[in-house]
């Protein structure tokens, strides 16, 4: 069916157990109250002589993020995993992902998080966190079934 889907009907999942013989895929939505995914390209814009001062644009690399905003829920096991490899370098940040779109197409690969942030904010309010998921390679995509 066409038409706009909602944000809220996408589903994102992290696997909570890298170091496993077998994925833990943890759902990551609670607290979660913003994603902005981002294809960060890599552009060669050159002009050419035969062009009349006007450039062309090639997309020459990419890597596609997921930026992640929300508010700190202590005892969900994706925000727990994430929040606990705060302070890891290296491999202690890689794990793999799922991105299920609202319309069935899947995108899934090997991932880093990165800029993990929070949780901070006023004396009041709830713990504002920001963290992201970051593709290493082009991740697969599952297009939907009919």
């Amino acid at each position: 069916m066409a038409g706009f889907e909602m944000m809220f009907a996408h589903n994102f999942q992290i696997n909570t157990t890298p170091e496993g013989e077998t994925e833990t895929l943890a759902p990551l939505a609670v607290g979660i109250s913003n994603v902005e995914p981002a294809n960060n390209e890599e552009l060669d814009q050159t002009i050419y002589l035969d062009g009349d001062g006007y450039g062309t644009t090639d997309v020459i690399g990419a890597q596609m993020t997921l930026a992640f905003t929300g508010h700190r829920y202590y005892g969900d096991a994706a925000q727990d995993f994430i929040f606990g490899t705060q302070l890891e370098l290296g491999n202690g940040r890689k794990t793999t992902f799922e991105w299920l779109e609202p319309g069935g197409g899947t995108f899934t690969g090997n991932i880093t998080i990165a800029n993990i942030s929070g949780p901070s904010g006023d004396a009041g309010a709830k713990g504002e966190v920001s963290f992201e998921i970051h593709f290493n390679g082009k991740p697969t995509y599952t297009p939907p079934t009919p």
